[in-house]
This record gives structure tokens, C-alpha cells and sequence, in this order.
């Protein structure tokens, strides 16, 4: 008699045995040790940043931001006509932006500059400093006092009469720095060119100064 709990006579394994059920291949310890390890290797990829391939990892690209660009000065603000004058230092009547704006001339032309940078700021256009002057006076707004952004009269004889005129554009212990149109004298008209003075340039005239309203 078949004993119904004995030994399968298909030699199936004993219940309870450590064997592989039916229908799937049993590992081999060594096939289990390789997986083991693959799985290791792996995650020490992960850990030092290197893709599977063994290659670094790169890091995702992040878009600098733009920095914000300073705001353009208002037109007809101090600091605008003292970036004009900086700009334009250097520059001669022939081909420069002031001769286009107030047209064809052959006389001293240090008010046409002056006139041009003052351009947003009421300033009339002019060739002749004793109508800026006139003009600043009107307004009461001469006097004898330097500061940046303030027009520099020359005058020979009476103040109010001057011949020459500059924009100050620093001050530095009292004594004004100025931009200068129609210089030097020697030079025809339309050679003649924008320049920088750390001090009033002509020792016998009378100094005098204006201050137009700025935005």
C-alpha cells in the first residue's frame, strides 16, 4: 500500500523543502551573489554622483538672471547734461550733434554747446553767452558762487557781458572743473573742439556763474 504522505513517485521534492516550486528555475548561489553586487554597485553610482555608465553625472543648467540695467537719466536731470558733457569732451564743431541742432556758423560757438546740453532745460538757443546770461539773470539765478552744473561766464568790464561760456562739472576746494566749447582760438571755427579746464582758464576775466532749473 502507497503510503499518501511518502515520497512522490515523480520524485517530486517533500513538502517544506528548500527546492524551487514548479515552474521556476532555482538560482545558483553564484547567480545570486553577481545580482547582490550589481545592486551594490549601483547605488554606490547613486551615492558618488556617476550615472550607470560610470560617467559624472551633470548637474541641470540654471538660467542666470539678468541683472536689472541701471535707469537711463531723465532727460534735462543734472546727471544727464553732466553725462553729455562727458561724452561729447574732445568733439569739434565739424560733424558734432550741436551744429546739426543749431545749423551752420562761423562765430564763437561756446553758448551754441552750452545751449545744446541745456537743450530739455528752457534754455534758448543761442551763440551769444550774454543772451544765456541775460536769460539766468532774469530769473535770478547768477551769482558768484561755483557748483556742478552751473554755467561759468568770462567777462571783460562788466559781468553781465560775457563773452565766454563753460558748464562746471565739479568743484573741488572751491575751484570750479569745467567742459568748454569753441576751443582753443588759434583754430578755425569748425576745427575747434570741446575741453576739459580744472580751473578757469583766463586769469584777468571776471567770473561769474549762472544756475539753470534742472528736472
Amino acid at each position: 500500500m502507497i503510503d499518501p504522505h511518502g515520497p512522490s513517485l515523480r520524485g517530486d521534492p517533500p513538502a517544506g523543502s528548500d527546492a524551487a516550486a514548479p515552474g521556476r528555475r532555482p538560482i545558483s548561489r553564484r547567480a545570486f551573489l553577481l545580482a547582490g553586487g550589481a545592486v551594490l554597485a549601483g547605488g554606490a553610482a547613486v551615492a558618488t554622483g556617476l550615472s550607470r555608465s560610470g560617467e559624472p553625472e551633470t548637474p541641470p543648467v540654471t538660467a542666470p538672471t539678468p541683472g536689472t540695467p541701471a535707469p537711463a537719466p531723465v532727460p534735462g536731470s543734472l546727471d544727464a547734461v553732466l553725462a553729455e558733457a562727458d561724452r561729447t569732451a574732445g568733439r569739434r564743431l565739424l560733424g558734432s550733434p550741436w551744429r546739426a541742432w543749431f545749423g551752420e556758423t562761423s562765430e564763437p560757438w561756446s553758448a551754441i554747446y552750452v545751449s545744446w546740453l541745456l537743450r530739455d532745460n528752457g534754455v534758448p538757443r543761442t551763440a551769444e553767452p550774454v543772451t544765456l546770461y541775460a536769460e539766468l539773470q532774469r530769473a535770478d539765478r547768477v551769482g558768484s558762487t561755483p557748483e556742478p552744473g552751473a554755467l561759468l561766464f568770462y567777462s571783460r568790464g562788466e559781468v553781465n557781458r560775457p563773452h565766454h561760456v563753460g558748464l562746471v562739472t565739479s568743484v573741488t576746494r572751491g575751484v570750479p572743473q569745467t567742459v568748454e566749447g569753441d576751443h582753443p582760438f588759434a583754430l578755425p571755427y569748425p576745427e575747434r573742439f570741446v575741453r576739459r579746464y580744472a580751473r578757469p582758464w583766463e586769469d584777468q576775466a571776471l567770473i561769474s556763474y549762472g544756475y539753470p532749473a534742472y528736472a
